[in-house]
């Protein structure tokens, strides 16, 4: 009996220690791989600012911008305004900017956007940052039949139609099947054009 309660023991022993190895070596490997994802994830956030404002020779962040997203507000403190950046030519001058936004009513949860904006309040391009949405419904933001109906619309709010959209309106055309998802795009796009307006160009 005691020798089969001192075999119990070292197995317990053995355990906790596999156990306190395993959990070591995971602590090493999430500490390798995680300035590398890191990276990745802000490169490809970089090339997402590139795409939605292609004429711009550098895309730069502010001090000036940072310290107004810091004491930001918005009217839906569910949507967010994540950053902006200025958008500037070869000369460096200030021709417009690239916002990012997120809403938190995608029919998957967080969808998180970039437009680009001109100077003068032209919507340059629209992307999907992230979104966890239905494969081949709400998945169709990121394609470009969607995403390009932003691009040429003013920078004032845009709203969505089941029935065929009025560029004139400011309108898009809602993804069919999926009026989650165009809500949540809309309210991050909104967000950000709010943002512009409201801290920006202080209207």
């Amino acid at each position: 009996m005691a020798k089969d309660k001192s075999n119990a023991f070292k197995n317990i022993i053995v355990l906790f220690v596999v156990a306190l190895i395993s959990v070591s070596i995971l602590a090493v490997l999430n500490q390798i791989t995680a300035d590398p994802i890191m990276i990745a994830e802000a490169n490809a956030k970089t090339a997402i600012y590139k795409n939605v404002f292609s004429d711009a020779a550098d895309i730069v962040e502010s001090e000036d911008i940072n310290s107004l997203l810091e004491t930001y507000t918005t009217e839906n403190s569910d949507i967010s305004t994540n950053a902006a950046l200025e958008a500037k030519d070869a000369g460096g001058n200030i021709i417009g900017y690239v916002i990012d936004a997120t809403s938190p009513n995608g029919y998957g949860g967080d969808v998180q956007i970039a437009i680009g904006i001109t100077d003068d309040g032209t919507i340059t391009a629209f992307s999907v940052i992230s979104a966890s949405e239905t494969p081949g419904l709400g998945a169709k933001a990121t394609e470009n039949e969607f995403s390009s109906q932003f691009s040429g619309l003013s920078a004032q709010e845009i709203t969505y139609s089941k029935t065929g959209a009025n560029r004139n309106n400011n309108e898009i055309d809602a993804i069919s099947g999926a009026t989650i998802t165009t809500n949540a795009v809309t309210e991050a796009v909104n967000e950000a054009i709010t943002f512009y307006n409201n801290a920006l160009k202080g209207e």
